[in-house]
């Protein structure tokens, strides 16, 4: 699939076997991935590249998920890149924050290819500003 060919996401989770997973799944869907231990490490690296999608773990060590989005949006550079928070669980009290602190969307853990493009087709705009 060249859907999403050329698209940069980065990848946030502390569990690299989560991250290898979500990498080939948006790796078959044609992006290129970037990868982050934790929410500070996604910040710096978000600071430096440009990315289409950031897609980050709710709880991860220095830095949750939540806090990472809440300095995303907070930033006038990075305010508008689709942030997609993954959990484990969907506790009405984390999606209710996420939604509060301008997540774009989230995807509960454990999830294959096809939900995960079923959520990116609907937050990923393509050049012409339209969603796919």
């Amino acid at each position: 699939m060249d859907k999403y060919k050329n698209m940069k996401c980065l990848i946030a989770d502390d569990f690299s076997t989560a991250r290898r997973i979500i990498k080939n799944s948006l790796q078959e869907l044609g992006f290129i991935c970037l990868e982050a231990e934790n929410g500070e490490q996604a910040l710096e690296i978000i600071e430096e590249t440009t990315i289409n999608l950031l897609i980050a773990d709710v709880h991860m060590p220095d830095k949750s998920g939540l806090e990472l989005l809440e300095d995303i949006r907070a930033d006038d550079i990075l305010k508008d890149i689709p942030v997609i928070l993954t959990m484990i669980e969907p506790l009405d009290q984390i999606i209710t924050e996420g939604e509060e602190l301008g997540m774009t969307d989230y995807l509960v853990k454990p999830f294959d290819v096809f939900m995960l493009s079923k959520v990116l087709d609907k937050v990923i705009e393509t050049e012409l500003g339209e969603s796919l």
